[in-house]
């Protein structure tokens, strides 16, 4: 804008201090104002009205959440009058690891304990050790020595039955309570498990190495995969005719299984 009759403008250009753009120093250095430090009266009000009412209980503070773990019913669609339904919960105990080749009398010799891993072996903790034993090699099994606290044992019994006359006990606490025989049957009397799924005769079955896989075949045409420990079935495969035998390959690293239907034999590799 120009006054008027004047040469000079009266507004000057304004100049932008301000920028989209980031500066590394700052358009202006003035130091912060004094008031900046003081509370604000609002806000003093404000918290005092929160503190209040959290005092009077109006204001609950929030409970923490609880990392609950998320659990899931394999079996919620089961009848609950079946014998699975009622047993549903029923696993069997995880067996006992079979020996290995460090409890052998006669281990290889990659087994054996040098003087060094002795003396590491014996300065461990009973926790701490991978075995409990020092494997030894013997040349045959007669050359197996007896156990070696057998004559002590015995001779603490011996001194116990001498001891015991003396002393007013009653005869039939000293022979050890029986089981009855009816629990000590070698068959189940309790249904835990039902592979249900075929619906005609079940001819054959086969067993995966590892045991945690189980094979079926039937009249049905199919060839169904199964959890031993879950009676779960995986997996059911169409063979379009009567399933003669399966048998699981014994070789563990390889899941591969052979199905003899009428006159044919199929084979098919596991995913």
């Amino acid at each position: 804008m120009w006054s008027g009759g004047s040469a000079f403008p009266v507004f000057q250009p304004a100049v932008d201090f301000f920028s989209h753009e980031v500066r590394i120093h700052p358009v202006t250095n003035r130091p912060a104002d004094k008031r900046s430090f003081i509370p604000s009266l609002v806000e003093k009000e404000k918290v005092s009205k929160l503190v209040h009412a959290i005092k009077m209980g109006w204001i609950q503070p929030r409970k923490p959440k609880e990392n609950i773990p998320t659990f899931y019913d394999l079996w919620a669609r089961e009848d609950p009058d079946s014998i699975l339904g009622r047993h549903k919960m029923h696993v069997p105990a995880p067996k006992i690891p079979l020996p290995g080749h460090a409890e052998s009398y006669n281990p290889p010799p990659e087994f054996l304990l040098s003087p060094a891993e002795k003396l590491a072996w014996e300065q461990q903790e009973p926790a701490e050790r991978r075995l409990n034993f020092i494997p030894q090699k013997f040349r045959s099994l007669r050359a197996v020595p007896a156990y070696s606290r057998f004559i002590h044992e015995r001779f603490e019994r011996c001194l116990g039955i001498g001891v015991i006359p003396q002393v007013n006990v009653d005869p039939e606490d000293l022979i050890p309570k029986l089981p009855r025989p009816r629990d000590l049957q070698p068959f189940p009397t309790t249904q835990a498990l039902i592979y249900r799924g075929h619906s005609s005769l079940v001819r054959t079955l086969s067993v995966s190495p590892t045991g945690q896989w189980l094979v079926s075949g039937s009249d049905d045409g199919t060839l169904r995969f199964w959890e031993v420990s879950s009676a779960r079935c995986l997996r059911t495969l169409p063979v379009g005719s009567v399933v003669k035998s399966v048998a699981w390959n014994p070789n563990p690293s390889i899941s591969l299984v052979a199905v003899a239907v009428d006159e044919q034999e199929l084979q098919g590799r596991l995913p």
